[in-house]
């Protein structure tokens, strides 16, 4: 089992001591998160590259449709040469909310999916730093007359980590191609997905899932499964009972993610708190 934590304050030079404070405290990965405005995410994770020498870096997560998969793969091939090959890249198709629908309209999450499969092959594709000639529903790509892309450092490509939806086949063969699962699980009727933790027995399913679907099109080779939960500080046996149960039904990452601070004076105060106390072995 590896640990990664959230660090939720994107201010570049604030998020890159933390990150220094992540690695100097056993931490194995940093994490930003993006959003369509404010801060960025991607200036933050590359401060942290600046002045840190192990811990992977990447966002928690990435929502792909909105991107264009050749800016994407600039900026994430990018980062994995500075950094020396540690980027993660996490995706998921985002989530809708008035901060994103302020800017930009949703359109709709059938098409979400499929810019999400296409941005995929794309980034594959340019990851390798072959010429690539793609034609799909959204994208269309030439090989361009000079100055192609580099590969990146990690081979065979940046891992990529997918959210997949325990029981939606789709969903879940999507993560199977990718390099790692992040699990999301439908709640009982009347909870709200957002609030909802779900049980390690679900958790544990969702792997199985996965591995079907990985054997089925005979794929092999390293996987991970990230698990998440963000408990408070004062909790901090049940996140460390988490981890354990999640590493003994096959997870490979879990990620501290807690949110409850976001946007409150004490934001930096409890970051820093969080990453002090070291990964929850």
């Amino acid at each position: 089992m590896r640990y990664g934590i959230v660090i939720t304050d994107k201010d570049p030079r604030r998020f890159a001591d933390a990150a220094r404070a992540a690695e100097e405290a056993g931490w194995d990965a940093v994490f930003s998160w993006e959003a369509v405005s404010g801060l960025d995410a991607w200036i933050a994770l590359t401060a942290a590259a600046l002045v840190t020498d192990r811990v992977r870096l990447g966002t928690m997560l990435t929502p792909l449709p909105r991107w264009r998969p050749w800016d994407l793969a600039r900026v994430t091939t990018s980062l994995d040469l500075l950094s020396g090959g540690r980027v993660v890249l996490p995706v998921g198709l985002g989530a809708v909310t008035p901060a994103w629908t302020a800017f930009e309209p949703d359109e709709g999450r059938r098409v979400r999916a499929e810019r999400m499969d296409e941005n995929l092959d794309i980034l594959f594709g340019l990851w390798s730093g072959e010429p690539l000639t793609y034609a799909g529903r959204h994208h269309r790509v030439n090989p361009p007359p000079f100055h192609g892309p580099p590969p990146s450092v990690q081979r065979p490509r940046i891992p990529v980590w997918c959210v997949g939806l325990a029981g939606s086949r789709r969903s879940m063969a999507r993560a199977a191609r990718c390099d790692g699962l992040l699990p999301n699980v439908r709640p009982p009727g009347g909870q709200v997905a957002a609030d909802y933790d779900p049980t390690v027995p679900e958790l544990a399913g969702a792997v199985r899932e996965v591995q079907a679907l990985r054997a089925a099109a005979g794929r092999t080779g390293p996987y991970d499964l990230v698990g998440e939960a963000g408990y408070p500080l004062d909790e901090r046996a049940r996140q460390v009972e988490r981890a354990a149960a999640l590493a003994d039904v096959g997870y490979t990452w879990f990620v501290d993610s807690f949110w409850d601070a976001l946007d409150s004076p004490e934001e930096v105060a409890i970051g820093r708190a969080r990453i002090d106390a070291g990964p929850p072995r």
